[in-house]
């Protein structure tokens, strides 16, 4: 162990750090006390370091649901890698601030609220008046916390870091290591990728308690199972350079090749052969559209599990030319929040859609230049797809066009594909228990049989698994779309149709009324609720019946107005909730003619 240098102030705050270094992990504690408090008002934050090193406070577990809330682990910026670099000692600034009744009472006015916090973190780190206002405001200190990476890690001891990768075009990629669990000098390990949701960075926190999204394996399981772990802010987002593609085979495809690329000389990773590690991938959302690009078009890509992604963000995104401007708006938040630097085009097509429900054939074609599509003709990475059957982002159609488009591949790539309650939607329904659990034993499976060569668990996945709107679990050795899913003569329910007024704003379908924490806009608009103004037609499947994929929607319709599109909803009469919390656009011409229409719905799982 190692003391590093106290920092006191003489406004009542003390901060005496120490650093230790645990499983490939540096990490310690602040120490930090007040005179008027002890620990109890205190907060934490990360000021910066002296070589672009990461900090995360509060992270080292003290049980398994708690964290020492002073603790912190630390990557330093792995100099070593440079030329003529070394493991020399890097500093962490951490500060250190109480918080009275009065900043919480003015924290919290409102309008008020936006400029006292500031203002009185301000204050505090003013020699003088924060001396003098410390009874009132608080006291405030800033710790350097010294790591001597050297003395901790020494020579060739493996260590989680973080360095910037350099891409083809020059960007800088800030990319983390984790090394597995027990790893020596001497020995090397499989590497499992894991990239962010589009707006967040890379995973720093080696303890934090699930990978990307909830349902992908925690870097301590990662770790724990022999796995080298890297993470990344994508490009355009946090520490990494370069401007926002929307997963762009040619941009950041080809930086997750050349993080493939680095990590095969620069980290103690496990090598198929020379330049061509032993990978595989995990991640959710856009960190699961990158595995498909990445595996389409870098070979050496062992094994992908994507989940909640896309196979065409113009179906996804713009439906039946139909702008999906909930979505569209959450998206854009979710990055300009953060400080992305985003392709302009993007901000175009957002615009458009919003203004105007149009998207331009340029603002189509950047759309359809963000994903898998086409180059899924040349993947062949086995691939175990999982999607959440109350997704309104990337329903579970998206998930069965990549499965369709990899099995018809020349290369027999193995395919296997998992539907679930989650995703970019909300579980108003009751979730298996044994849910997670299962998927992540999946994931683990996957990845032994095809990255680490380890005997044949994934052959023990059924080729299709699903869950329905009750948590019930069921399994095919068929995938949905196969011939023989279904049976030969289908389910049909007709009704004679009605009178459908358009009416804008009024009657459609939403907001949101539950869960509370999503009934304000855009949250609210995402998920549908049952359609007040509608035609409705009474569908009775007999007792036990399952519907397991698209069903099919046909109607004659004629009509006069301006609208593009009316949408389409399967309800359960026993919960009163629309089926996986899905609409369906449905393109109309209404010019007076008598037309009809036939369009396949949202996915669904409903027994």
């Amino acid at each position: 162990m190692q003391i590093a240098r106290a920092s006191a102030s003489n406004n009542g705050v003390t901060v005496n750090p120490t650093v230790t270094f645990v499983e490939g992990v540096v990490q310690g504690s602040l120490n930090a006390t007040s005179e008027r408090c002890g620990t109890s008002c205190l907060t934490y934050s990360f000021v910066g370091s002296s070589n672009r090193g990461k900090l995360d406070l509060g992270t080292v577990p003290v049980t398994p649901t708690d964290n020492d809330p002073q603790s912190f682990t630390a990557l330093p910026y792995a100099t070593w890698l440079d030329p003529g670099g070394s493991r020399s000692t890097q500093t962490f600034t951490v500060r250190v601030s109480e918080v009275t009744d009065f900043d919480t009472f003015v924290t919290g006015l409102p309008v008020v609220g936006l400029v006292a916090a500031p203002l009185i973190s301000l204050l505090q780190q003013s020699p003088f008046v924060g001396s003098l206002l410390a009874p009132i405001i608080g006291g405030s200190a800033m710790a350097d916390i010294e790591v001597d990476v050297g003395a901790l890690a020494p020579g060739d001891t493996p260590l989680a870091f973080t360095y910037d990768v350099v891409s083809f075009d020059g960007v800088k990629i800030s990319t983390n290591f984790f090394p597995a669990l027990g790893l020596t000098a001497e020995t090397t390990a499989p590497t499992v990728l894991n990239g962010p949701g589009l707006g967040g960075a890379g995973i720093t926190n080696p303890y934090t308690r699930q990978g990307s999204e909830p349902f992908v394996p925690a870097p301590a399981v990662l770790r724990a199972t022999n796995y080298n772990l890297i993470t990344w802010d994508p490009r355009g987002e946090h520490a990494s350079g370069g401007v926002l593609q929307l997963d762009n085979p040619f941009y950041e495809g080809r930086d997750t090749s050349a993080i493939i690329s680095w990590a095969a000389q620069n980290t103690p990773a496990q090598l198929d052969r020379t330049g061509d590690p032993a990978v595989g991938m995990v991640g959710g959302s856009y960190g699961g559209g990158i595995e498909l690009i990445t595996a389409a078009t870098d070979p050496r890509v062992d094994a992908i599990v994507p989940s909640i992604s896309w196979n065409s963000l113009n179906s996804s995104l713009y439906p039946g030319e139909v702008f999906k401007s909930a979505w569209a708006t959450v998206l854009l938040l979710s990055l300009v929040s953060t400080g992305a630097r985003i392709n302009n085009e993007i901000y175009t097509a957002v615009a458009t859609g919003l203004l105007f429900n149009y998207l331009s054939p340029a603002d189509q074609a950047a759309l359809g230049s963000s994903g898998p599509t086409t180059l899924l003709n040349q993947l062949t990475a086995p691939t175990l797809l999982l999607q959440g059957t109350v997704d309104s982002l990337f329903p579970l159609a998206q998930s069965a066009a990549n499965a369709e488009r990899i099995l018809a591949n020349p290369y027999d790539t193995p395919v296997k594909m998992a539907w679930f309650c989650g995703g970019h939607g909300f579980c108003l329904d009751p979730v298996n228990p044994d849910q997670n659990d299962r998927l992540y034993g999946n994931t683990l499976a996957w990845l032994d049989q095809y990255v680490s060569d380890i005997g044949q668990p994934a052959d023990t996945i059924p080729t299709f698994q699903w869950y329905d709107q009750t948590g019930e679990y069921y399994t095919s050795d068929l995938m949905p779309f196969q011939a023989g899913f279904t049976k030969p003569i289908p389910f049909t329910a007709r009704g004679a149709g009605g009178l459908l007024p358009i009416i804008p704003v009024i009657g459609g379908s939403g907001p949101a009324q539950e869960p509370s924490f999503l009934t304000s806009f855009p949250g609210n608009g995402v998920f549908p609720t049952v359609a007040t103004n509608a035609v409705n037609i009474a569908v009775a499947p007999n007792v036990g019946d399952q519907i397991v994929g698209a069903p099919q929607l046909t109607f004659d319709y004629q009509g006069i107005g301006n609208g593009k599109a009316v949408f389409a909803q399967l309800v359960d009469d026993a919960t009163g909730r629309v089926v996986g919390n899905m609409v369906t656009a449905v393109p109309v011409t209404l010019d007076g003619q008598a037309r009809t229409v036939t369009i396949p719905m949202q996915d669904i799982a409903y027994t």
